[in-house]
């Protein structure tokens, strides 16, 4: 009989113990408070809530929740008309406007946090939810006891909005957070496609630490307009854009001399107008701080400055606006057969040598409409197999310390067939290279999309374009051949920064931009062989924050001259920094620190294999030298985070552990 009760006292000692750990395990998870759950509306979708002493007196655990619900499509939008609270932040009202259950959890950040406030209309710009839910918790620390003492009041109304209203018009492009996607339609007349775009979350603040792509591709015939309705980022603390920023390329990639604008600040209603089909927007948020975003109008309109029609084979398909070609300073040379002899009998060809020098111009337009003009109306058998070969070399002479650049505008040679990249040898532009006196192609480059910039590792270089008339078209798009710029540099393609002497050597310094952009030389292209560059970084009062967006440096394991690789290597001095490692291969998007006023990036390239190189953010923060004079001695020099995931890499700190083990218990 003992033995029965005692096993009943235990059980319920136990179930005791069971409630009271579920209880303490809730209260780690969130604070029990009394609720409220609001989801009127009137014939406008329009709500009020009113919160004043009688409904704070006596709430549980001196905290009270408001959930404000709509239906599963639409979202919440919250404008506070007034607000009185006890001074001392006695009474405090947190905003949550991204939840997804009507839960508010202790490890949940608020949004929006007031206190210590009486005022009229506290906030005239309402706060949009993320989705169907936004939640208020009012917290109250020693409430009074009698109504008469206590003078809260909250008074605010709310909105049900469908999602639909703000849903961006393009396609997302799969395992993707914010890329998208805007084609133009293909119908022959009509509307060429229009609708709108939106920052994430949108009318509610974008998160944190993202990088978005929205791509504008149009037909050859039309231009891409944008109209922003709306723009509101974090603030600019002093010139220039600088972490938050919506960079406007007119190109379908980012190519940095293809920048039409960098917007950061509130500005009116503003149309911009590529000069081609294609349109590229990038959204880079990489501070702390968050804002409502932007709200934009797209729309594809009609190219009315295309140039004349020609025969369908040679319709532009630009994103440049087509220009009369200026005079070449170049030399036509006739009657090279030997040069250009066609492997298949019986097929003549036509020849052409173009010369580029230096001395006579800079930089300068060549394509292959020159060549192929010639034989437009020229007999052709109908039988396909009959198509005239036709070649002609482009070289171009530099002097020292020059090298030589091309940028492709238009480019459209046909590949094998239309599902494969591969090249033919007889209609494809060759990109040449010396070797043992002789030139031999280096690669090929055909197929729909623009190559990237070429650059040369000496004083000249030269390009072979194997072409047929007519051509047999593999793709859709009615181009044929290319369109390019050539440029006679000593900056290596480097735009930013104040450039020392001829050497690859910049300066950026923060009284002249605190802000902007670097990277290797003929980025997005391969850079040099055999190169070393600086990037010399010196701030006033402030630390310099590098931003790498792009990554590819050739390189493997501990990334020196042992693995043969090429690498970048940061310093806070203009010696080596023991604190940082080399640098190779491809990387996520990571972030670099200076210590304190000066840092040093350098970049250094051998002769065996190139990639696409770097491109990087800088920008110039405050830092108070009087509160922090050891900065200099910081053991944490780098933070690295993934902008797609974000996610952050911990910072790892190094410390001493002294383990001390007794063996006494096991000896004998």
């Amino acid at each position: 009989m003992a033995a029965a009760w005692l096993t009943l006292v235990l059980a319920l000692i136990s179930v005791v113990n069971g409630q009271r750990a579920a209880g303490s395990k809730q209260a780690q998870l969130w604070l029990d408070c009394s609720c409220l759950h609001a989801n009127e509306r009137n014939a406008t979708q329009w709500g009020s809530v009113s919160i004043n002493a009688s409904h704070a007196l006596g709430a549980k655990n001196n905290c009270l929740m408001i959930f404000i619900g709509g239906m599963a499509d639409e979202l919440v939008a919250f404008q506070l008309q007034q607000l009185q609270l006890r001074p001392g932040c006695l009474d405090t009202v947190e905003v949550f406007p991204y939840l997804r259950e009507p839960v508010i959890e202790n490890s949940t950040l608020a949004s929006y946090t007031w206190c210590q406030h009486s005022a009229t209309a506290r906030n005239a710009t309402p706060i949009y939810s993320g989705g169907r839910l936004l939640g208020l918790r009012l917290s109250f620390q020693q409430p009074p006891t009698r109504l008469g003492d206590w003078t809260l009041n909250l008074t605010a109304s709310y909105r049900f909005l469908k999602q639909e209203l703000f849903k961006t018009n393009g396609r997302l492009v799969p395992h993707s957070f914010c890329d998208f996607y805007f084609f133009a339609s293909t119908g022959i007349e009509g509307n060429l496609g229009e609708g709108y775009f939106h920052s994430p979350r949108f009318p509610a603040n974008y998160p944190a630490h993202i990088k978005c792509a929205y791509k504008f591709i149009g037909r050859p015939d039309s231009r891409v307009e944008l109209l922003f309705e709306e723009l509101q980022l974090p603030p600019v603390v002093s010139g220039g854009c600088q972490l938050d920023a919506l960079t406007i390329f007119d190109a379908e990639s980012a190519h940095m001399d293809a920048v039409i604008d960098v917007l950061c600040a509130p500005c009116p209603t503003r149309r911009i107008l590529s000069s081609g089909p294609d349109l590229l927007l990038e959204f880079n948020a990489s501070s702390n701080r968050t804002a409502k975003g932007f709200r934009g109008k797209y729309k594809f309109v009609p190219n009315e400055q295309q140039a004349l029609p020609v025969p369908p084979i040679l319709e532009a398909a630009s994103i440049a606006i087509k220009q009369t070609p200026a005079k070449t300073n170049s030399v036509q040379v006739e009657g090279d057969e030997k040069a250009g002899k066609d492997a298949r009998p019986g097929h003549r060809n036509q020849h052409c040598k173009l010369l580029y020098d230096s001395r006579v111009n800079k930089s300068g337009i060549f394509e292959s409409n020159q060549l192929l003009s010639s034989l437009i109306g020229v007999p052709i058998n109908k039988n396909s197999d009959s198509a005239k070969v036709v070649q002609c070399r482009y070289e171009f002479k530099a002097q020292k310390p020059e090298v030589i650049q091309i940028k492709f505008h238009d480019f459209n040679i046909p590949t094998e067939h239309e599902n494969s990249s591969r090249c033919r040898d007889e209609d494809a532009l060759h990109v040449l290279t010396e070797v043992g006196g002789k030139y031999e192609t280096q690669e090929l480059l055909c197929g729909a999309f623009l190559p990237k910039p070429l650059m040369s590792n000496s004083q000249q270089l030269q390009l072979q374009f194997v072409g047929k008339y007519p051509p047999k078209m593999t793709n859709k798009v009615q181009y044929y051949g290319f369109r390019a710029e050539y440029r006679f540099l000593t900056n290596y393609g480097i735009l930013s920064g104040v450039q020392q002497g001829n050497e690859c050597t910049f300066v950026y310094n923060s009284r002249d931009r605190i802000s902007g952009l670097f990277h290797s030389p003929n980025f997005p292209g391969y850079y040099l062989e055999n190169v070393v560059c600086n990037y010399y970084f010196y701030g006033a009062d402030e630390r310099v924050v590098l931003r790498f967006t792009y990554f590819d440096v050739e390189g493997i394991s501990t990334c020196d001259h042992h693995t043969a690789s090429d690498y970048v290597e940061f310093s806070n001095f203009m010696s080596t920094d023991r604190k940082f490692s080399k640098y190779c291969g491809k990387l996520p998007d990571f972030e670099v620190r200076s210590d304190g006023r000066f840092f040093r990036v350098s970049f250094y390239s051998n002769d065996r294999f190139v990639a696409n190189g770097f491109r990087a953010l800088y920008t110039f923060e405050s830092i108070d030298l009087k509160m922090n004079p050891d900065l200099g001695d910081s053991t944490v020099s780098m933070q690295s985070y993934v902008s797609g995931g974000m996610q952050f890499i911990p910072k790892i700190i190094s410390i001493p552990l002294t383990i001390v083990i007794s063996l006494s218990q096991y000896r004998n």
